[in-house]
This record gives structure tokens, C-alpha cells and sequence, in this order.
């Protein structure tokens, strides 16, 4: 007897960051019901879960343990939304990786594509120009309007983290 492999293509990932965790969670959960199937993965949701070594607040620069735990913390998202993808869903990660965090964030990653959304506004400005910036502030731009123009524009959201030859 074959097996017949019905699970389908691998589902997309897609980071969606922003330097508030309100304007990330609610661009990723637009992003997320536009998508035909689709999972939301809110890292900051994944911390909240965490009952014990939580970090009260980040400093700058981040101790030791709040870098194991922001690690952790991304493992955890990655994993969960990994899971969704090999069942054929989109996985949207909400996850503060702005600044030189983005490019952190992406090693894990590797050598997936990732649809990279970063929200402009407080956005560090050491953060790579790498995949879709969109502005939520601006008087046209709501976060529904900012959800339909991000899945309109995946494609211009890519990146690509191997390196080809």
C-alpha cells in the first residue's frame, strides 16, 4: 500500500515587528486574518506564559539572562509557528526584532524565507532596510488598511536568509 502525502506545501513565515507591542500585535493579527490559513504566533504572549525568571522590564544593555530569555523566547515562537507550517498554515510572528535584533532573530531562522514587516514609526533606527516598512501613523494609514497592503505586497516582503550560489 503507498502513503499519499496530503499535508501540501510548507505554510510561509512571516515576522512582523514594531517597536510597540501593541501596534505589532494588532498589524499581526489583521496580517493574519487576511491570509487564507493562517497562525498567529505573539511572542510577547509566549513571555507573559513564562512563571518564573521573567524579566521585569528590558535594560540596555540586556543582562545575560534577559539574552537567554529573549532567545528562549524566539526558539519558542519559532517552534510553534514551525509546527503550523509543516501542516501547510502561514505562521505570522508577532516579535519585538528591531535594531541589530533583526538580524539575531533571522540566524535562528536560517535558511527559511522569511516575509520580513517591520513597522516604521520608533523603529530603531540601526534596523536593517530589509523587507516591507509600513506606516500605521500617517493620516491615510490605519492598521486594516497597513494588513491589506502587506498581504498585497508579500513579495516585496521576502527575505531571503541562505545565501545562494
Amino acid at each position: 500500500m503507498t502513503e499519499v502525502d496530503e499535508s501540501g506545501p510548507r505554510g510561509r513565515l512571516l515576522l512582523v515587528t514594531a517597536a510597540r507591542a501593541p501596534a505589532r500585535a494588532a498589524l499581526a493579527s489583521a496580517v493574519t486574518t487576511r491570509l487564507e490559513r493562517a497562525v498567529l504566533v505573539d511572542g510577547a504572549a509566549l513571555e507573559h506564559a513564562l512563571t518564573a525568571g521573567a524579566p521585569g522590564g528590558w535594560g540596555e544593555p540586556p543582562t545575560s539572562e534577559q539574552l537567554r530569555l529573549r532567545l528562549l523566547r524566539w526558539s519558542a515562537a519559532l517552534a510553534v509557528a514551525e509546527t503550523y507550517q509543516l501542516e501547510g498554515f502561514d505562521a505570522v510572528v508577532a516579535e519585538d526584532a528591531l535594531g541589530d535584533r533583526l538580524e539575531d532573530f533571522l540566524d535562528l531562522v536560517e535558511p527559511e524565507p522569511v516575509h520580513v514587516v517591520v513597522v516604521r514609526e520608533d523603529a530603531d533606527p540601526s534596523t536593517p532596510h530589509w523587507g516591507l516598512w509600513v506606516d500605521l501613523a500617517d493620516s491615510t494609514g490605519s492598521t486594516e488598511r497597513a494588513a491589506d497592503d502587506v498581504v498585497a505586497r508579500l513579495d516585496d516582503a521576502l527575505v531571503l536568509t541562505a545565501e545562494t550560489d
